[in-house]
């Protein structure tokens, strides 16, 4: 009785540890993390940029110092040009929309709908007149419809546009702040390691770097897989345009590629608009064929992306999908990646032995004592030789007499 007692205690206890330990750390990601964002990255960056800085200071002679500077003014060359490039483009791209839609709305779909109803007109008259009289009625309104949704459609990017133009300060403040504590932490990396190191124990410093070799591994894998989507998506895209005879299906399969690793924006922010006009202007068969390349390429990407995910980080294609899915219900777009990083870099500390609270297959006892019978057989084979040769050279000092001094 004493017993089981005793083992319910100790149950009870290492289920609320593991409860405070879960919601800690769902406080942290989901409240403290956000806020911590821009000095969050800048110690990753500052970490990841560690094997160029020690590579010119051993290899080019470089102090420390000036290897640091180097590192970090060509990181942020690169980085910030990329981000200019890439924001100037999408505003620019907005505001030639903006200009664009009334001239499609007026020159393509307000012609497009105003022939399909007189399509329709002509069909109705063979059968009910009654019929052409109701399409008679109801095509202004559709057609006053039509116009009102282009309308909203361009307030809502001027809107989201300005959206954006408002936001810009806190994201000049953020990206100013990433900068300047990418520097600070870069500059003085062993100072603010080996001044955290003093304040854990040594256990909790090789747990900690344990998770830091993981993570950085983890990380690499998980860049491969969603490049090795990249590449089939933009091949099935790229495909599909060709076929359908869309001009410059290449570069279009290339950008709807590009889109579609991000979890908000999908390939279906810009196939679904595109089939959508196609249909309102009288391509049907372009429509149609957009509708249907879209729904095959977001089926292959659900079948693929939890299957060579799951094989690059070293977990099973269930896991990664569960995993991917509770991470976007409970921390959005980046628990899609979060979570399935921080459950293979569980995983792996486990199998390492950092943990012990999964348990995974063993190999058999007769399969290892099968395999060390067959190393422990190419040891004696290698070593036969010189074994048998002490053997004799024993037995020879054995058989010698003992001079007179040595029997003293």
């Amino acid at each position: 009785m004493q017993t089981q007692t005793e083992a319910r205690r100790k149950f009870i206890i290492n289920f609320m540890y593991w409860v405070i330990l879960l919601g800690l750390a769902y406080i942290c990601f989901k409240y403290a993390l956000p806020l911590l964002m821009p000095f969050f990255l800048a110690f990753i960056c500052s970490v990841a940029l560690r094997p160029l800085i020690r590579f010119l200071n051993k290899k080019c002679r470089l102090g420390l110092n000036l290897a640091s500077v180097i590192t970090l003014l060509l990181f942020f060359i690169i980085i910030l040009g990329i981000i200019f490039v890439i924001v100037l483009r999408l505003v620019k791209g907005a505001l030639n929309l903006v200009d664009l839609l009334p001239g499609l709305y007026s020159n393509a779909i307000e012609p497009a709908l105003t022939g399909l109803f007189g399509k329709l007109e002509t069909i109705a008259d063979r059968f009910d007149p009654s019929v052409q009289s109701f399409i008679d009625s109801a095509t202004p309104q559709i057609i006053s419809a039509a116009g009102n949704t282009v309308s909203s459609i361009a307030s809502g990017i001027v809107g989201w546009v300005s959206s954006v133009a408002t936001k810009v300060p806190s994201i000049l403040v953020s990206l100013i702040m990433f900068v300047i504590g990418t520097v600070f932490i870069t500059l003085g990396y062993e100072r603010i390691v080996s001044f955290l190191k003093r304040q854990l124990s040594n256990k909790t410093v090789d747990v900690l770097t344990s998770i830091k070799q993981h993570f950085f591994i983890i990380i690499f894998k998980y860049g491969k897989s969603y490049l090795l989507i990249l590449l089939i998506t933009f091949a099935e895209i790229a495909v599909g345009l060709l076929i359908i005879g869309v001009d410059k299906a290449i570069l279009i399969a290339a950008i709807i590629a590009v889109f579609d690793i991000f979890p908000i924006v999908g390939a279906g922010a810009i196939l679904i608009p595109w089939a959508i006009v196609d249909l309102i202007i009288g391509n049907t068969t372009v429509g149609i064929s957009l509708l249907i390349l879209y729904g095959v390429e977001v089926a292959i990407r659900q079948i693929i992306e939890p299957k060579i995910v799951g094989e690059h980080v070293g977990l099973h294609p269930i896991t990664t999908l569960i995993s991917m899915f509770v991470g976007v219900k409970l921390f959005g777009g980046i628990g899609l990646f979060g979570l399935p990083i921080t459950m293979a870099i569980v995983k792996n500390l486990n199998i390492t032995g950092t943990f012990h609270f999964l348990k995974y297959d063993r190999p058999s006892k007769d399969a290892e004592q099968e395999s060390g019978g067959e190393q422990g057989g190419d040891v004696s084979d290698d070593n036969g030789g010189d074994e048998a040769t002490g053997g004799a050279a024993k037995k020879d000092e054995a058989a010698e007499p003992a001079s007179p001094e040595e029997e003293k």
